[in-house]
Parts: C-alpha cells; sequence; structure tokens
C-alpha cells in the first residue's frame, strides 16, 4: 500500500490565453484550442486522501471521505515571493478532495460506473478481426471495446510486391475502423499454420516499405503495431527463412519503425528480441524519447500458459528485463491454454500489474477467460487493464479578475495497471453555458505512471477582454490526431471526480470560477 501509494510527478505550467486557433477556430465553434508556454516548478508528494504538498493553507485541504471545499489564504508554496511559474493560489480559494474507491488501495470499485461507465481508447479487452473481410464493427463499443486485432494474412503476396488493391482493401478497412470510434492493433504475416512458409528477408523488408503510406495514412486509428511478418501466425517462431535469427530481427524491427509515424510503436514477441536489438530496459529519462529504443513494446501471445509462457521468457533476465522495460511500453496480447494454478486470477491480477498490461483479447483463450468469469476476476481485470485516471482533488482560486492569472491545482492518481503510451494533448477548459475556451497545457499523460500520484499545476493567463462571469473549469484530453480531436469517442474520460459531458468529450470539475472586472 504504502510502495503503491508514493508520492508521484508533479507539472505546473504558465500557459497565456491567445486567439483561437485550434479546433473550430474560426468556423462558430464553441471549442477554440488556444496557445501555451512553458515553465518549470516544484511540487510536493502524497497519497489518495492526503494534500500532497502545503502549496494552500485554506480549510479543506486535507483529504477525507467525501469532498470539502473552503476559502483561505495561500501561505504554502503559492504565496508571494514563489519562483516564476510556481502554482500561486492566492485570495480566496476553493479546494475539493475526494476519496474514490481504488484498486491500489485494496477497493473494488469493478462494479461501479467508475469501471462500467467508462469506456477510454488504446486500453482494454480486444475483439478478433480480419482486416481483409471485416464485417460490422458498430455492436462493439456497446460491449465494451475500443480496440481490435486485425488479422493481415498475405500469403497470396509472398512472391509478389504490394498492389493497389490490397492497399484499397487496408483503407477501406482503416476507415470502418474510424467510423466505428475504434482503434487496432493490425498484425501482417504469410503463415496462418505452424508449418506455411513465411517470406524471405527482401521480400519482408520490401513489403514493410511497400506499406509505409497506408500506415502513415491511417496512423491515428493504429494504437499499435503488431511485428508480425516472421513465422507461424506472424508470431516470431518457426520461420521458414531465419527471419528470427538476430540479424533479420533487427532489420525488421528497424523496417517497422521506418514505416510507422515517429510517434508509433510495434512490439517484441520476447523480450530478449528488443533486448538484443536496442539494449535497455527503459527508464524515465529515456522513455517517450522517439528512439527505437522507447518504440518498442512488448507482445505475450500466451499468457500464464506455462511457467515462461510457453516461451516467451526463455533467457536468464529476461522477464525481470520485461518487468522494468514495460513501465513505460504497451503491453498486450493474449492467454493460449488453461494452466491452473497460474492461469487462475490470483496469478493473473499480480502478472498483469506486474508487467503493465494495457490490452488483452478475450476471443482466446476462451477456457481462460471464462475462468475469469466465473472466479469473478474478470470485471476487475477489464477495468485495471491500461490507464485509469481518478481524481483526487482540485483546488482554484474564487474569483479572478479579467487579464489576471487563473491557477489550478489538481491532483490525479492512476488506478490501472499501466501508462497511456501513445501521444495526447491536455486541455484546460473554461465553460460558461454552451460556450468553451480551452487552453492547451505542457502536461504529458504518458508520464502519469500506474499506482502513483501526479500533481498538476496549470495557470492560465485570462484575456483582457473575457466577458464577465462565472466559468466552470475542466480537463479535455482528446486524440493526438488532427482527424479524431473532436470525436468525443476518442477522449479520455476521467474514472471519477469529474462529470464527463459525453457530446464534448470534456471532464467538468467540481470548481467554478467568478471572472470579474
Amino acid at each position: 500500500m504504502s510502495r503503491l501509494l508514493r508520492g508521484g510527478s508533479v507539472a505546473c505550467f504558465s500557459l497565456a490565453l491567445a486567439t483561437a486557433c485550434g479546433p473550430g477556430a474560426g468556423d462558430g465553434s464553441p471549442m477554440g484550442a488556444l496557445t501555451s508556454g512553458v515553465s518549470d516548478a516544484g511540487g510536493g508528494d502524497g497519497g489518495p486522501g492526503s494534500t500532497g504538498s502545503s502549496e494552500s493553507g485554506g480549510p479543506g485541504s486535507t483529504g477525507g471521505d467525501g469532498n470539502s471545499s473552503g476559502a483561505g489564504g495561500s501561505d504554502g508554496s503559492g504565496g508571494a515571493g514563489d519562483p516564476p511559474g510556481a502554482c500561486g493560489l492566492s485570495g480566496a480559494t476553493v479546494e475539493r478532495s475526494y476519496s474514490p474507491k481504488l484498486f491500489a488501495a485494496g477497493a473494488d470499485p469493478s462494479g461501479d460506473a467508475a469501471c462500467s461507465g467508462v469506456l477510454n481508447p488504446e486500453r482494454g479487452l480486444f475483439r478478433f478481426t480480419d482486416l481483409r473481410s471485416l464485417g460490422s464493427l458498430s455492436h462493439l463499443r456497446g460491449e465494451g471495446y475500443t480496440l481490435i486485432y486485425g488479422k493481415v494474412l498475405i500469403d497470396d503476396y509472398r512472391t509478389r510486391d504490394i498492389d493497389q488493391d490490397l492497399i484499397d482493401q487496408l483503407n477501406a478497412s482503416f476507415a470502418a475502423v474510424r467510423s466505428a470510434g475504434l482503434k487496432v492493433l493490425p498484425r501482417f504475416y504469410y503463415a496462418d499454420t505452424g508449418t506455411a512458409p513465411d517470406a524471405p528477408l527482401d521480400r519482408v523488408l520490401s513489403h514493410i516499405d511497400q506499406l509505409k503510406p497506408v500506415l502513415e495514412q491511417n496512423a491515428d486509428v493504429i494504437a499499435v503495431l503488431h511485428p508480425g511478418f516472421v513465422g507461424a501466425w506472424g508470431e516470431w517462431h518457426s520461420s521458414t527463412n531465419d527471419l528470427t535469427s538476430p540479424e533479420s530481427r533487427e532489420q525488421i524491427f528497424d523496417a517497422l519503425l521506418a514505416a510507422l509515424p515517429s510517434d508509433r510503436m510495434t512490439l517484441a514477441r520476447r523480450p530478449s528480441h528488443k533486448r538484443e536489438a536496442y539494449g535497455g530496459p527503459l527508464t524515465e529519462e529515456t522513455a517517450f524519447s522517439g528512439s527505437p529504443l522507447s518504440r518498442v513494446g512488448h507482445l505475450n501471445d500466451c499468457f500464464l500458459a506455462s511457467d515462461d509462457d510457453v516461451g516467451t521468457y526463455q533467457l536468464p533476465g529476461e522477464k525481470d528485463y520485461a518487468i522494468a522495460d514495460s513501465a513505460f511500453t504497451p503491453v498486450g496480447g493474449e492467454t493460449c491454454a488453461p494452466n491452473p494454478p497460474r492461469s487462475q486470477c490470483r496469478s493473473a491480477l499480480d502478472e498483469l500489474s506486474l508487467h503493465h498490461w494495457s490490452f488483452i483479447n478475450t476471443d482466446y483463450h476462451t477456457d481462460v477467460i471464462d475462468g475469469w468469469r466465473s472466479e469473478g476476476c474478470f470485471e476487475t481485470i477489464a477495468c485495471r487493464l491500461g490507464y485509469r485516471f481518478v481524481v483526487l482533488g482540485h483546488a482554484s482560486p474564487e474569483q479572478v479578475g479579467r487579464g489576471q492569472p487563473l491557477s489550478l491545482r489538481l491532483r490525479l492518481f492512476n488506478d490501472g495497471y499501466a501508462r497511456a503510451y501513445n501521444p495526447r494533448p491536455v486541455y484546460l477548459v473554461l465553460q460558461q453555458g454552451e460556450a468553451r475556451r480551452v487552453v492547451q497545457v505542457d502536461a504529458d499523460p504518458r508520464r502519469w505512471a500506474p499506482g502513483e500520484e501526479s500533481e498538476l499545476c496549470l495557470e492560465a493567463q485570462l484575456p483582457a477582454d473575457l466577458p464577465p462571469g462565472d466559468y466552470q473549469l475542466g480537463l479535455w484530453l482528446p486524440d493526438g490526431s488532427e482527424r479524431l480531436r473532436d470525436d468525443p469517442r476518442y477522449a479520455i474520460q476521467l474514472s471519477s471526480g469529474a462529470a464527463w459531458d459525453a457530446p464534448s468529450g470534456v471532464n467538468l470539475l467540481d470548481a467554478t470560477v467568478r471572472v470579474v472586472e
């Protein structure tokens, strides 16, 4: 408990509201993005139910059941004489503290709306589909899915180039995924049995290069690209063309990363494949840097099926490497056989957390999945896969003059197994009626680590001509793609501590600021 609830990262941002320049700017839309600048400041640590720092000294700053509010001076680090960019909350402030149910604290919210009512992108359960014969996807979100696995069997291209027919077919399938509000985990491969041939290395590298335009064009709905191409079912074993040699593996990794935009990742079937190609494991300093090391996650297609997950871990230190490295990358796959007691709930819950799982297949192996249902841990797994952001508290001023700085201190806890892994902007929202003003802050949800509290200090300079009145504050975490940014199905919903505005994808906080002359 004490280890899980240690203090997290602290970020403080100084921002300036400017003319609308983002989604809806100039077109009558109530959502307008605004530019920002950044300055650094320190902060304190704390766990759920605590203040986390001494930045504001007003009543209501301590944690407890329910929430509390208070007005008081800011005699901690937010007072006069703070360093530039500090999260200063001077004058009367209103604070809210929450004590949500947290898995990390031993509670079980899996049956609550905080789990069942939250459908977030790029995480969770996924279903099996075939991108070359894609059926209807319209029912999947209603069943709790935001991800699909996309099989692309290209055995008919073993001896020839990728042609326009396949490109058109893939573009149509990616468009259907986008229309359904989903994301996909694509896997290209040549062998659909344990004995079928794959392709020679030069053909594989040529195919990856030929697929680059379709991968780049549809990267917005590609959560992570499976490595594929090698051996039976693209699982990087049983290659008939020596594609599993270290030299071939590294060339294929390099080609996959070159075919993807720099902000998208692929996966390694075994941790040693990544370590031999790029070193590691990742650290807080090297993660999300855009280097090859930072862009390869982990794929386990026989989770819990034997002591070494059917050959996933074969070398000394391989599992320890995976545990450390997976703290900063996507991890996913499937089970492949019942193996009690290791495949049962107790082991599954421990290992999913230890290896920071983001997504898992519910179509295979169904005996294992059904066992989790009957044992009672399936809903917990469904809720905790990937990230799960909950609000622990926030503090904001009662009123701010036009043209003056507005500060919001926000404490979040990631109660999921993993981090968000793709880049995503964060916006502070000021809402008045149907109109919204948003300001992008230099926050990075990928840094909100599982089992840790992150304290964000958001500061916005209000424009001198902002109309007086009461503004509700909120947080908007849309998709990083221009094409998906205004689609609320791709925005992140906070699991508790905020009201979800489904039409806009904005998390509205219980915080109102009065703007005065």
